[in-house]
């Protein structure tokens, strides 16, 4: 016979000797007299003995220390008596004479201490039910009074749906309840999650989602509201879910039993649908959201508010800042609580809505600080922030909320290095994927492609710290490692998070150097007199329209990468390459954009050091072919978009395989003055991807292009005056991939195209003119991938017999996305 105890530390040690009794009088025959008394005293004991640990086990009580020490040293007196040998009278003796002691000691502690014990608990459970009564009255009587539970908490616990908001403002809003309650509405279980950067209103949206009658009406009681925050404590969520429900709230020493009571939990109420709201998820607490997911429940609903985008969830809903009429809708009703009219005029008023972004948290907390105000606070606040000074710095409930999307960063510090290097960037500009590639590859040592700096950019847009926009949905960018239609946008508040968190220490230890120019104002830091020496690796440079100084002296000794940003001009202008560029001996990538509509002029050159390794040009004026001059020895990856590069001075018998030796991709994008390659470019052994993209003007390639021996990835795509590949091309054996998407003047390919025999993919949709195909195609044994036109699906469909990996994807034709062009 065994006792069962719940836990408690006085019926466990209890029911260890119980049982340790039982089994020596079944077994040892040393003192048989004494045990058979001691079990007989015990089993009187049992009754009395469950009722105490039960009452202990509810309040909690632990100060039981006199029965515990008399019970322990029982165990230990017959744990000893064991080792005592039959032929050892003196011991056995002694031992007796214990037993017996022991026995009496047993029996008169149950017998006298025991009634006291009675009567003190029932004194404590009268007052206990004396308080419960009082909290009873009070919490009735607040329902009575105004019909509600103003605390916010449940009828048994604090997982409540907080109170509706008074007021909501936005058609996002709007389409958001539409759209989760239809999901909620459906039966079934599935997972949701609402994520949006820091103060867009995410628990806004689902406090009034679980108040709409439609949802009420479904889950009823049903409804549960847990604030996770920073660390999910599943022990602690458990036992608040089983008070909600009025139910016993178990002991859990483990997660796995959290799990195990958190299941029967579920199957208790699941009778009727379940709807459960963990708001504010963070990153580091993705792996306990599956532990509350149990398919068996017949219609259980989970809702996720986070910072993080859980990507392999059922359904990841998007909450957009607001837009500007909304913005200004939800301001005037923050700072004035009602519809009357405000003290100041459109143009402060509207000035100070576009400064919050259209963040509903920015604009509530600004609000509310000028609530009732004088138009002079308005006016002031408008000059701190033109002065420089950020709202963040302002607005410390703003900066909070924001920087908790940073906190949790804390276990990838890689991940927060990313994010900040994006204030690299001008705000409320679309980032290239391509630039942040050169930029990550070289600061941080990743691998050559871009891979990785691709996921890492990933990661970020999961966090709702920068969002993703994908210009043209092209699978074989991602399969040629290219990302040309790839960009990257970060909100101007995290823009500005980003930049308090680079600033933070003496500019001449900073990992990063962020500055944004007015005019030909520089800091008081940076003069031609000064000629500072600074730590940061990453440098980035942001001018306006109007600067046209030339740059004071800087010392660079550890930039790696440089950044330079030309701001709008209202004209054509010439832009010089910093010569401080010429000392910085580790430089290894170089980006220039020019954020003009027409492309301007770039000189200084020569001021570019032969350790660079990637350069990356846009809008810029740059003589590709003067670039012969140069002594780019470790240049490995140079990159033109919407540049002019035809422009060349008169050349002498320098080549660009001489300048650029070690080139392994060349990049030309939107380059409309592009007529012809140089010849020379053939000479460049190592290049493995040639990209020629958009380049409408481009009409011939040289013959000689089979030279290229190394080349993998080669594409033409929308070179719409491209006449013919050269026949050479059928010397590139080591091409995996050949893209000539909307060559519309390709009419045929060459029959060498055959002795691609490593060639994998090939894109030709867009090819109208192209109405057959060499018989040489046959030979293309690792061909595995055909992308083209529905109507010209039957040219390759015969070819499926001898190419027996072949898949063909005809498509129909798609329209071009050009919002990139709104910069």
């Amino acid at each position: 016979m065994s006792v069962d105890f719940a836990g408690a530390a006085v019926g466990t040690a209890f029911g260890e000797l119980f049982s340790l009794v039982k089994e020596v009088v079944q077994t040892i025959a040393v003192f048989p007299e004494q045990l058979k008394k001691i079990e007989s005293t015990l089993d009187s004991i049992v009754p009395i003995m469950k009722n105490i640990d039960e009452f202990n086990r509810r309040m909690d009580r632990k100060d039981m220390r006199q029965i515990q020490a008399l019970i322990n040293g029982g165990k230990d007196l017959v744990n000893k008596c064991l080792k005592v040998k039959a032929h050892n009278l003196c011991k056995r003796y002694s031992y007796s004479k214990k037993l017996t002691k022991f026995d009496t000691a047993l029996a008169r502690e149950f017998q006298l201490s025991m009634p006291l014990l009675a009567v003190r608990n029932t004194v404590e459970i009268l007052g206990e039910v004396k308080d419960f009564r009082e909290e009873f009255r009070l919490f009735t009587s607040r329902i009575a009074n105004d019909g509600s539970l103003q605390s916010g908490l449940g009828p048994s616990g604090n997982l409540a749906v907080p109170e509706a908001p008074d007021f909501v403002v936005g058609s996002e809003v709007e389409v958001s309840l539409r759209e989760l309650k239809e999901r909620l509405l459906k039966e079934g279980v599935s997972m949701i999650v609402v994520t949006a950067p820091g103060g867009c209103g995410k628990t806004t949206l689902l406090t009034k989602l679980c108040h709409e009658a439609e949802i009420k009406g479904k889950f009823n009681n049903n409804i549960m509201f847990i604030r996770v925050s920073k660390k999910l404590n599943l022990t602690d969520i458990v036992q608040k879910m089983c008070q909600h429900n009025s139910f016993q709230v178990p002991r859990i020493e483990t997660e796995e039993s959290a799990v195990h009571h958190l299941q029967q939990l579920l199957e208790k109420i699941g009778q009727n649908p379940v709807l459960l709201v963990l708001d504010d998820v963070w990153t580091e607490s993705k792996s306990f959201l599956d532990k509350f997911f149990f398919k068996k429940i017949k219609d259980y609903k989970i809702v996720v508010t986070s910072r993080y985008e859980f990507p392999d969830v059922d359904f990841v809903h998007h909450l957009n800042p607001l837009n500007n009429h909304e913005a200004q809708q939800l301001f005037r009703r923050s700072v004035t609580l009602t519809d009357r009219s405000i003290d100041v005029s459109d143009d402060i008023l509207e000035q100070i809505v576009n400064r919050c972004k259209g963040l509903p948290l920015a604009l509530t907390v600004i609000a509310k600080s000028l609530r009732g105000k004088d138009p002079s606070f308005w006016e002031t606040k408008l000059l701190d922030w033109s002065e420089r000074r950020s709202l963040l710095h302002s607005d410390n409930d703003v900066l909070d909320c924001l920087k908790k999307s940073l906190d949790d960063l804390d276990g990838d510090p890689s991940i927060k290095e990313r994010f900040m290097d994006l204030s690299s960037f001008p705000e409320d500009r679309k980032i290239p994927a391509t630039a942040l590639i050169d930029m990550w590859v070289e600061l941080y040592k990743l691998d050559f492609s871009g891979v990785r700096a691709i996921a890492d950019l990933n990661k970020l847009v999961y966090r709702n710290l920068a969002d993703l926009v994908v210009t043209r949905d092209l699978s074989e960018d991602d399969e040629d490692k290219c990302y040309s239609s790839h960009y990257a946008m970060q909100h101007d508040l995290l823009r500005e998070l980003a930049i308090l968190e680079c600033n933070q220490g003496e500019v001449e230890n900073r990992e990063r150097l962020i500055l944004d120019l007015t005019g030909n104002n520089f800091p008081d830091w940076w003069s031609e007199q000064k000629q500072p020496t600074l730590s940061a690796r990453l440098v980035s440079i942001s001018t306006d329209g109007t600067f046209s100084a030339s740059w004071p002296n800087l010392q660079l000794p550890k930039a790696e990468a440089l950044v330079l940003n030309f701001g709008t001009a209202i004209q054509t202008k010439t832009y010089a390459l910093p010569e401080f560029i010429e000392k910085a001996d580790n430089l290894k990538a170089l980006i220039v954009t020019n954020y003009s509509f027409f492309p301007a002029e770039l000189r200084n050159f020569h001021v570019i050091g032969s350790n660079l390794r990637r350069m990356r040009f846009e809008r810029v004026t740059v003589p590709f072919l003067s670039m012969r001059k140069l002594r780019l020895h470790s240049l490995q990856k140079i990159s033109f978009f919407m540049c002019s590069i035809s422009q060349a001075s008169a050349s002498d018998d320098a080549k660009i395989s001489e300048a650029m030796p070690k080139l392994v991709e060349l990049h030309i994008d939107y380059c409309n003055d592009l007529m012809s390659l140089p010849n020379d470019i053939c000479e460049i052994k190592l290049m493995k991807k040639l990209s020629i993209t958009n380049c409408h003007n481009l009409s011939a390639l040289p013959d000689q292009i089979g030279q290229l021996a190394s080349l993998e990835v080669v594409r033409f795509n929308s070179c719409t005056n491209l006449l013919q590949l050269p026949n050479s091309i059928g010397n590139l054996r080591k091409l995996i991939s050949l893209n000539i998407f909307d060559c519309l003047s390709l009419s045929t390919l060459p029959n060498e195209i055959g002795q691609l025999v490593n060639l994998k993919r090939m894109n030709m949709r867009g090819c109208l003119r192209l109405s057959e195909l060499p018989r040489s195609i046959v030979k293309l044994r690792n061909l595995s991938k055909v992308v083209c036109d529905k109507e010209k699906e039957d040219l390759w469909r015969p070819l499926r017999s001898t190419l027996n990996s072949l898949n063909i994807v005809a498509s129909e034709e798609e329209e071009a996305n050009l919002d990139w062009l709104n910069d």
